[in-house]
């Protein structure tokens, strides 16, 4: 069986982390492209089965070059893998004839899969898909945004949390404020503190716990709402598990 020829056009912004196709190259006649000058004359040479576009935060430019490609090319499948995901985004790329739309993250055999499929419906000839041209308020529609950049996002949330911690606080909001996915927050935050944020955030409350139980006269109860945790046994249990006492004998002993 022939080995699929795959070109892969990584056009995300932040390239630290290895292109969505990096594990599958041994499984390709696989060719890199990362930036879109001469894009054409590129697929022009190497006239692959399936092209791949790889974006993090896609913005019009980037998008464009995807549609001329299309309208170029468009007997040849293109995949889309995007790790910011927008209603108007996925509209924009059904009405552009991308064959697939993929949203990070996603699991290697499944674009492995993909890939091939696409591949035999090129070969067979069993379809094709024109272009179609998207009007340009229609651009002007998509709102995708690319975050501050990842070394600030655990400080922004740091100072919220010092602001907020007395609150209940959802990861999904976070990550929202931060104009990144759920996925995303967790991993970045991870990355940078070595811990969870739930278990920052826990550790932190109970630090101010610890404060409150030295120098307060405040039930053990007022200090388990007071720092944002509103069960009173979950407060008593991680308590003895962060300082090896009870809340109560933690008290006795350093007040």
């Amino acid at each position: 069986m022939k080995m699929p020829i795959l070109l892969q056009i990584d056009l995300r912004k932040n390239k630290t982390d290895l292109h969505q196709c990096a594990q599958l190259s041994s499984r390709f006649k696989h060719y890199l492209l990362e930036e879109n000058s001469n894009l054409i004359d590129r697929v022009n040479n190497i006239f692959p089965d399936v092209i791949c576009f790889e974006f993090d935060y896609p913005d019009i430019k980037c998008l464009k070059a995807l549609e001329l490609t299309k309208k170029i090319f468009p007997s040849i499948p293109i995949i889309m893998i995007t790790e910011q995901h927008d209603e108007n985004l996925a509209i924009w790329a059904l009405r552009a004839r991308v064959w697939d739309y993929l949203v990070k993250p996603v699991d290697c055999e499944i674009l492995y899969n993909h890939v091939c499929k696409l591949t035999d419906l090129r070969n067979n000839k069993k379809s094709s898909r024109d272009i179609f041209q998207p009007s340009q308020t229609f651009y002007n529609t998509i709102n995708v945004q690319q975050p501050a950049d990842k070394k600030s996002t655990s400080l922004h949330v740091i100072k919220y949390v010092e602001d907020h911690y007395q609150e209940k606080i959802y990861i999904a909001e976070l990550a929202k404020k931060c104009r990144i996915s759920k996925h995303q927050f967790s991993r970045i935050f991870k990355r940078e503190k070595g811990v969870t944020f739930r278990e920052y955030l826990v550790n932190y409350r109970l630090d101010k716990a610890r404060e409150l139980l030295e120098k307060s006269q405040l039930s053990v109860g007022d200090v388990s709402f007071a720092v944002g945790f509103f069960d009173h046994s979950y407060f008593t249990r991680m308590f003895k598990r962060y300082a090896g006492l009870s809340p109560s004998d933690y008290r006795l002993r350093n007040q």
